[in-house]
């Protein structure tokens, strides 16, 4: 059995799960749990789900809290990290001003560390995946929201506030469709799964063959995933569909290889399963619209630890935090 004090939890907030996980000193998840975020919304719940859950995690490795190194956790909006402060959450209400850092240690009884989830999922990448070695860094999750972050020289960027790499928030259509956040032509409102399900939704009462046919599978829901199968099977729609997400993700990824020269571009999150669809049209638009010298020294890849990147972000972030330093990749 491990040493108490070599296990860390990393706790990632999603838009469809929180998903945990016990990480050990080499950044391996060992043990992992998820709850449904729809169960967990308000700070009281979410609170107290997580504690229950860290608490379960714990005893498969025979560690009450009190002797983890801590807990990590990674929030889908702004975050003062210093003071553990949750400034809000733009697609949760009810999250204003909370001291989550605060309040998890009070219950848990052990050190606690929070940040922008995006910002642990780069910084779980350039750790210990596809951002290895990199010194200028730039990362795009792509689920229910669209998230970002953003290493420099080594160091994740939070900007003056916190509120730094809100990249899905980048308008790259000003005529575009609304955004959650008020906004028209946010990169999100582009690429995440609510415009993938408003292109599909089209596509199902068009010409979309093998989707039609997927959908009237019992218990069938109409999901990104859906639609990636359709398209591995051939439908033209279906792969219309990732062209398009693949088209406005290269315009935002091209701004970004402009503006800030990076060493890696990392594409993670649910949607980017669907990466082989997507990936040729977001690497043609890159090309046309990108700045020859950053583009050439930009590698633009898939997140290599997939859903695991959050959680051992997370857990870097309380080593990070432990030894007294900011985050460091």
């Amino acid at each position: 059995m491990a040493r108490a004090s070599s296990w860390t939890v990393g706790v990632d907030f999603g838009g469809t799960y929180v998903k945990l996980g016990l990480v050990d000193q080499a950044g391996r998840v060992r043990h992992a749990e998820r709850l449904a975020s729809q169960t967990v919304r308000s700070p009281g719940a979410f609170i107290e789900g997580v504690s229950e859950a860290v608490e379960r995690l714990g005893r498969r490795v025979g560690v009450r809290p009190l002797g983890l190194r801590g807990v990590g956790v990674g929030a889908p909006g702004p975050i003062d990290g210093r003071r553990g402060i949750v400034h809000n959450l733009v697609n949760v209400p009810g999250w204003q001003l909370v001291p989550l850092k605060q309040r998890l240690e009070r219950r848990l009884r052990c050190p606690c560390a929070v940040d922008n989830d995006a910002n642990l999922y780069i910084l779980g990448e350039a750790r210990f995946g596809a951002g290895r070695g990199a010194k200028t860094l730039v990362g795009l999750t792509l689920g229910t929201g669209v998230g970002g972050g953003i290493v420099l020289d080594g160091r994740v960027f939070r900007g003056a506030v916190g509120a730094a790499a809100e990249l899905g928030h980048m308008v790259i259509d000003p005529q575009g469709a609304r955004c959650g956040c008020g906004a028209r032509g946010c990169l999100e409102s582009h690429v995440g799964t609510a415009a993938i399900l408003r292109l599909a939704r089209s596509a199902v009462q068009g010409r979309a063959r093998i989707l039609q046919r997927l959908m009237q599978q019992p218990g069938a829901r109409l999901t990104p995933e859906l639609v990636c199968r359709a398209a591995d099977l051939g439908d033209a729609s279906a792969r219309a569909i990732w062209q398009d997400v693949g088209r406005w993700l290269g315009i935002g990824v091209a701004n970004l290889v402009n503006i800030l020269n990076p060493d890696v571009v990392v594409i993670g999150g649910g949607v980017a399963n669907a990466w082989r669809h997507f990936a040729p049209a977001l690497r043609v638009q890159v090309r046309r619209q990108a700045l020859e010298l950053p583009r050439h020294s930009a590698r633009i890849v898939r997140s290599q630890r997939g859903n695991e990147a959050g959680i051992v972000g997370a857990a870097v972030l309380v080593w990070n935090e432990m030894q007294g330093g900011q985050a460091r990749a």
